[in-house]
């Protein structure tokens, strides 16, 4: 079956540096790392705002090349688009409906957006939040079997994130495809079915986000003040950051590493936790050269 998105050796300098992988059909795929990373200049070449120096792009079954015109059957919303600030939002939906040959966004992608009360606005009078919200119903009007999104919850509240991460995966579940930008690793690990973490603009690791921590070999973690000294600790593995030192091992040899710690400490209370995504993303990242790991 061929993949809804294929992305293979992707580079724009100084970006992106050889980037492949792939989007299948009912699949939520999350293209994540630190600002910075490569990701805003990867979907600007995916939804053809940008133009890649090398490598080979296929969406929907169809190469597309510097210029090309992207197929009928994708959505995208990427960061800083927007309306005219005198049209309404249901001029724009209208419009885009026309344009597609479609009935308009269907009912209950509207009830989840709550663009209901939003239709009659203006779009220069819109809160970000509200303007987000608009500009991903607006990549969804025409059915697409394949959405494009740049960071799409960014410095969001609560309520429109999780309207807009019900919109996801309300698009999976019509077994479509969805490949999202993302700084934020713990959205990522709730989100995708597949996850490429990014690292100065090349993959630095593939997976679904269970297999990608499981890559860190280790059950628990903790995390200690930066200024404490660990050297020593049996049966643990380091690594350094600038705010915290975080310790991976199993939970006897933490609780045995809270021993040696407590005369350092004094009565701090430490917490041991399971591992997460950005706990492998952060180990990974102190490897050099890390081979890519295929879902």
């Amino acid at each position: 079956m061929t993949s809804l998105l294929s992305v293979t050796d992707l580079s724009r300098s100084p970006d992106l540096e050889e980037v492949s992988f792939t989007v299948e059909r009912g699949e939520v795929v999350c293209v994540v790392g630190p600002p910075g990373n490569g990701g805003a200049t990867l979907m600007e070449c995916l939804a053809g705002t940008g133009e890649p120096d090398a490598g080979h792009i296929e969406l929907l079954g169809v190469t597309v090349g510097p210029g090309d015109r992207r197929p009928p059957g994708l959505g995208a919303a990427l960061r800083g688009e927007a309306l005219p600030a005198r049209m309404k939002v249901a001029e724009a939906m209208r419009l885009l409906s026309r344009l597609y040959g479609t009935r308009g966004l269907p009912g209950r992608l509207v009830d989840l957006l709550d663009l209901e009360p939003l239709l009659p606005k203006r779009f220069g009078r819109l809160t970000d939040g509200q303007r987000r919200r608009v500009m991903i119903g607006l990549a969804l009007v025409g059915n697409p079997e394949l959405v494009l999104l740049d960071d799409p919850t960014a410095g969001l509240g609560e309520g429109s994130r999780r309207r807009i991460e019900q919109a996801v995966d309300e698009v999976r579940a019509a077994y479509g495809g969805v490949c999202v930008v993302l700084d934020d690793l713990a959205q990522a690990e709730r989100l995708a079915d597949r996850v490429v973490l990014l690292r100065a603009g090349r993959v630095l690791a593939e997976g679904t986000p269970t297999r990608l921590i499981k890559l860190l070999g280790s059950t628990y973690v903790m995390g200690v003040p930066p200024h404490l000294r660990v050297d020593g600790l049996r049966d643990v593995r380091v690594l350094r950051g600038a705010a915290a030192t975080y310790l991976y091992g199993s939970r006897p040899a933490l609780e045995a590493a809270i021993q040696d710690l407590s005369p350092m400490s004094g009565d701090r209370v430490w917490s041991i936790r399971t591992p997460t995504l950005r706990d492998a993303y952060l180990t990974l990242s102190a490897v050099p050269e890390p081979a890519a790991l295929e879902a």
